[in-house]
């Protein structure tokens, strides 16, 4: 049975541009030809100087630039060397250099998780967690002992550690420890985790040190910075963008998912439902269910895309299946009007049941609707 009535659309939602100058005489333009060979010559002199020094300049900052290493490689690699290191102390139980190199594996196995977390990647920060818990179960003290010997980067290693739980119970209290720790002893790379410990007892110094992680291109810091001027009043749409197309830029899917939303609602500009469906897509293939929602909700209406209900249903069902209310009541309430998919008011329940669970008050309506035609 089709229900008779005609569901309003609701929610999409978001947690934030000739004169030409001639000689006037012959003299003149004798002198003119008498000089400039010698003229030209001593330009070519200074500009070949010049590249040359560009080219010094561009070599030492290639040689001085960190050696960019495949995430998903540097996975592979610390797993290999793990697996030299147990043999090597498995033959020699008492090889202290191998023990101090497994601590400085898992040291940068923790570092990468993050990260990998910063840039949204849930599954490669899974399998890092996997590798520290099944490869490094034992190599906390060695970590502890390269702390202890000054290294900040060991101590932010045992804050991540402490943070999610890897080796231990997980502590938000010890991880803040570690992180201010790690910052105290030099380590730049804890601004971020630093400034989310101290956002709530000392703000300024707070957004100060997220300023600093950003522009350091920590990718979270960058998104977390532009949902702050997203969110401010009024609204800083130039800084949302710059933040967010950085985070974007380094692949994080949440911040191509706001940039959508601002465009498909002329934040800061006019309205480009076009543009908005470029970056949903794109963060719709990495999994991230908010772009999956609001791109569903283009194809529903048909918005800068060809209208298509199926399509819209099925990126509101992926989206419900990540556990996104939004998304859970859009595939709700589809399947109550058997809109994109054949009717299904058990599925209909479900998803609107888990919507309105969720804080989405528009999903009782529905179910109090199906309620009345169903007593019919």
């Amino acid at each position: 049975m089709m229900l008779i009535f005609d569901l309003k659309q609701y929610y999409r939602i978001a947690a934030c541009l000739s004169v030409a100058l001639g000689l006037a005489t012959a003299p003149a333009e004798d002198i003119w030809a008498k000089a400039k060979p010698r003229q030209t010559d001593a330009r070519a002199v200074k500009q070949k100087a010049k590249a040359n020094k560009s080219r010094i300049a561009e070599r030492k900052a290639k040689a001085a630039a960190p050696t960019q290493i495949d995430p998903v490689n540097e996975l592979e690699i610390i797993s290999g060397e793990t697996i030299a290191l147990r043999n090597a102390l498995e033959a020699d139980p008492d090889d202290s250099s191998s023990r101090q190199k497994l601590a400085l594996l898992a040291l940068r196995s923790a570092r990468a998780a993050e990260r990998a977390l910063s840039r949204g990647d849930d599954d490669l920060f899974n399998a890092y967690r996997e590798q520290i818990q099944t490869r490094f179960a034992d190599t906390r003290p060695g970590l502890e002992m390269l702390s202890a010997r000054g290294i900040g980067a060991a101590e932010y290693a045992l804050g991540a550690l402490s943070l999610h739980g890897m080796l231990e119970q997980p502590s938000v209290e010890r991880a803040c420890a570690h992180f201010a720790a790690a910052l105290d002893k030099g380590f730049g790379g804890a601004k971020f985790r630093h400034a989310q410990c101290i956002e709530e007892n000392d703000p300024a110094r707070a957004f100060a040190l997220l300023k600093e992680a950003a522009d350091g291109g920590h990718v979270g810091a960058n998104e977390r910075l532009g949902r702050i001027c997203l969110e401010a009043q009024p609204p800083d749409a130039p800084c949302a963008f710059s933040r967010l197309e950085r985070a974007a830029n380094d692949g994080r899917a949440s911040a191509k998912s706001l940039l959508g939303w601002m465009h498909a609602e002329g934040i800061g500009g006019k309205v480009d439902a076009a543009r908005a469906a470029r970056y949903y897509r794109e963060a719709a293939k990495q999994g991230e269910a908010s772009a999956r929602n609001n791109l569903g909700e283009l194809y529903e209406k048909g918005r800068s895309v060809a209208k298509d209900e199926k399509a819209a249903f099925e990126y509101y069902l992926a989206a419900a299946q990540s556990g996104f209310p939004p998304a859970q009541f859009n595939a709700g309430r589809l399947y109550a009007a058997g809109r994109g998919t054949a009717q299904n008011l058990d599925e209909a329940r479900r998803w609107l049941g888990a919507a309105e669970k969720a804080g989405i008050t528009p999903a009782r309506e529905i179910l109090d609707m199906l309620d009345k035609q169903t007593e019919k």
